[in-house]
C-alpha cells in the first residue's frame, strides 16, 4: 500500500504595509518612530519582521562622532 504525505498547511502570517504598521495599536510611539525610519514606504510586512525591525534598531545602539 502506497500512502502519500498530507501536506500540512502552512499558518497564513497576515501582511501589512508601513502605513498600516503605523496606524496599530500594537506598537508604542516610541516604536512607531522607529518603525518610521526603519521601514520602507513599499515594503509589505508581517507583524513579527516589524517587531524585529524594532528589536534590530534597537540593539545598533549609537554610534559615536568623532
Amino acid at each position: 500500500m502506497v500512502f502519500k504525505k498530507k501536506k500540512v498547511a502552512q499558518p497564513v502570517q497576515r501582511t501589512f504595509s508601513k502605513a498600516q504598521l503605523l496606524a496599530a495599536n500594537r506598537f508604542s510611539g516610541v516604536e512607531k518612530d522607529i518603525l518610521h525610519v526603519a521601514l520602507t514606504d513599499e515594503g509589505i510586512y508581517t507583524a513579527a519582521q516589524a517587531e524585529q525591525a524594532v528589536q534590530s534598531f534597537i540593539q545598533r545602539g549609537v554610534k559615536e562622532h568623532g
